[in-house]
């Protein structure tokens, strides 16, 4: 069970990202460039971290094959809301590291569809949970003609809701409220997809010209205070952008109450950004700053089920296709396909203007094997049309979040051939999709998407770790700590059982050309050193104890398709230390180990386990500020302009706050409260603060560091 089957429902609406960006370079993290005109502001640096859902609603409940409705008056789940709810604290956006921000995960989220909310007739059933934390995958650049920015992106977050609370009455009004709960009482499987983020900023100007508007009529600041200003001018957004813009309302104010504190910045700063405002263009985006578009997808799960994935069938794009990758899943009996597009098609713009012009109309297929190997258009049998009629691509998607689901079109049988025998090759035969685009002459059609050869699919399901090579301190060596990595892999749907998967650490060389080309930390500077020393991360046989930190390790998956291997990690110590980073990258791949499978078989690049392990930390015998925590704290503040406003750098002022600090040090790291937000502090380095607290913050002696 999953989002695939039934009973799902499908919602719509807009998401709220909202991280701080001045981590995005690890060139910002060096101790060196304490000036605020020496970091790389990027987009939104004085961000929150929050991640919401905002403004979706139910558009559309799946109750079985051909059993649906979007309309409130069958079932009045439909427009309801399904909202990111808590009590005391958003969930929070996180990256694993400023080398690797293609894997942007969410902790610390809740979801609720429906219950008590501020609409007209609001329903009191109601189902809510906690996502567990995970990544985004399948990001590509969607939008044809959006903006050179992540703001053409589209990915796509999986997880599982847990902890479920149902509200359901016991003359249930919702008719799919109840029938989830009756088949998926305890978990349920979410896919969400996300485009159109906003992350144009307003942008305010500091410059020769601005600081003398500022003194003149109508705004009338002050001489002193203007002076006070300067610094601003040399503020940066990205290298090779004009000194002096500095993004958002939000960190200019941060800004104004640092340089001329709370009373002269409460008296002239609307009259300062009203001087320095520019105009504001974010391109053909039509979502607001820091706002995008989300669609999604709720069913049912078991607790045997993967977490952050659904193994099932995939097509890829062709060569030179706009299209990206395509879940899907075929019901034999019900002689029924599932079709995920919701992250597979391309936009014009971004948002939901699907670029029919460049597809054309749609059809599924089969390649017939029997006619000829391979996939072509010389073999393809049409197996339905897409959309079906009387709907649009775009209401698939802003109804439907994506989910194309249809019996195969019996009048398309081709001649002489039997239901049974069509039904048969669809089943076991590649499918694909081809586009035919009119033209003055004769039909253009070309193969846009197609299922691999064999029919064969391969994911890892969590691919995020975080590792700490556990050290107590003064002791040797260092103890690896270890995580298990589970592969699915699929022929046809079905579990691909007793086959040969070879998995391999990315070097360094590989390793800087993968992330230099993301879309999430491609044009990044500062990146260097990562993914060394290789010894640190060893790839581990369970079944054979084979172990290895240079070369591939080769697994067989079980008779559910499933194949574990193991992480070791031991400490990395401080390659990136020029930067100040205490961690390390690491990249893992994964594929067929069988030759002519793993040269056939087309696998989205960014499908990868990525790894940070933490460099090994000695506590102090008796941790002070000057031998232990001024080394650690005041790059928080730096970084997180949200955690800055305890002046981490400061002594007096870390004691002052001392109970504030050490509550969000020790919040557990799956609750929204944890500080830092990103995770990217150390169990040990964490402890090292937790004990300098409890022994009463003692300040030491500065010949102690």
């Amino acid at each position: 069970m999953s989002y695939l089957t039934y009973p799902r429902l499908h919602f719509s609406g807009g998401f709220r990202a909202d991280p701080s960006t001045v981590n995005n370079t690890p060139n910002n993290f060096s101790g060196k460039n304490d000036e605020t005109k020496d970091l790389e502001l990027f987009w939104n640096p004085n961000g929150t971290g929050v991640f919401a859902l905002e403004e979706c609603v139910v558009t559309k409940v799946v109750y079985g094959p051909g059993d649906e409705t979007s309309n409130p008056k069958d079932d009045p789940v439909i427009g309801q809301p399904v909202a990111t709810v808590y009590s005391y604290a958003a969930p929070k956006m996180v990256d694993l590291d400023p080398c690797q921000m293609n894997v942007t995960e969410i902790w610390g989220m809740r979801v609720q569809v429906a219950g008590p909310s501020p609409s007209a007739e609001p329903l009191l059933d109601f189902v809510a949970g906690d996502y567990i934390e995970g990544s985004f995958n399948a990001i590509w650049a969607q939008a044809l003609k959006g903006p050179r920015s992540s703001a053409s992106g589209s990915g796509v977050y999986q997880s599982t809701l847990t902890n479920l609370q149902w509200n359901i009455s016991s003359a249930p009004k919702s008719r799919f409220l109840a029938q989830l709960q009756q088949q998926s009482p305890s978990e349920l499987s979410i896919n969400i997809v996300l485009n159109a983020h906003n992350n144009a900023p307003q942008l305010y100007a500091f410059n020769n010209s601005t600081f003398e508007l500022m003194q003149a009529e109508p705004f009338n600041v002050p001489r002193q205070v203007v002076d006070k200003l300067q610094p601003l001018s040399q503020y940066i957004t990205n290298v090779g952008k004009t000194r002096g813009n500095v993004p958002t309302a939000s960190y200019v104010q941060h800004e104004l109450n640092r340089l001329l504190g709370e009373a002269d910045s409460k008296t002239y700063s609307q009259s300062i950004m009203n001087a320095t405002k520019l105009d504001y263009d974010p391109g053909n985006i039509t979502t607001k700053f820091p706002f995008g578009l989300a669609t999604g997808t709720i069913g049912p799960s078991t607790d045997k089920a993967p977490v952050y994935y659904t193994p099932s069938r995939s097509m890829a794009p062709s060569q030179g296709s706009p299209c990206y990758f395509t879940p899907f899943c075929f019901d034999k009996n019900a002689k029924r396909v599932v079709l995920n597009l919701g992250n597979s098609l391309p936009t014009n713009t971004p948002g939901f203007d699907i670029a029919t012009d460049v597809l054309g109309a749609l059809t599924l297929v089969y390649f017939d094997q029997n006619k000829q190997a391979g996939c072509s258009l010389g073999n393809a049998v049409h197996v339905l049309h897409i959309p079906s009629e009387g709907t649009s691509l775009s209401d698939i998607v802003s109804l439907s979040a994506g989910l194309f689901d249809a019996t195969v079109d019996e009048s398309l049988l081709p001649q002489g051939m039997s239901l049974e025998t069509f039904v048969e090759n669809i089943a076991t035969m590649p499918l694909g999709i081809i586009g035919t685009i009119k033209t003055a002459t004769a039909p253009h059609t070309t193969i846009l998407l197609q299922e691999n050869n064999e029919g064969l699919n391969l994911r890892a399901d969590q691919f995020v770790f975080r590792m700490n090579p556990k050290t107590e301190s003064g002791a040797t060596p260092v103890q690896p700590d270890t995580a298990t990595v589970k592969i699915y892999a699929t022929q046809f749907g079905e579990p691909l059982k007793n086959e040969t998967l070879i998995i391999d650490k990315m070097d360094e060389i590989t390793a800087m050309r993968y992330t230099m080309n993301t879309l999430g930390t491609a044009g990044t500077r500062g990146i260097q050193n990562i993914s060394t020393p290789q010894k640190a991360l060893t790839l581990a046989n369970h079944d054979t104890g084979i172990a290895s930190y240079s070369d591939a390790i080769k697994v067989v998956t079980n008779e559910n398709g499933v194949a574990e291997f193991e992480l070791q990690a031991t400490d990395p110590g401080t390659p990136r230390g020029s930067q100040d980073l205490q961690s390390q990258i690491y990249f893992i791949q994964y594929n067929f180990a069988q030759p002519e499978r793993f040269l056939n078989f087309k696998q989205d690049v960014n499908d990868l386990v990525s790894v940070l392990v933490f460099s090994g930390y000695s506590i102090p015998d008796n941790p002070s500020w000057e031998n232990c925590i001024k080394h650690i704290l005041p790059q928080y503040g730096k970084l997180y302009p949200i955690m800055g406003r305890f002046a981490l750098g400061d002594y007096d002022t870390v004691v002052k706050y001392a109970d504030a600090i050490r509550t969000v040090l020790a919040k557990p790291v799956d609750d929204p409260l944890h500080m830092p937000v990103v995770r990217d502090l150390s169990y040990e380095r964490t402890r090292a603060i937790l004990q300098w607290f409890e022994a009463g913050a003692p300040k030491g002696e500065a010949s102690d560091t």
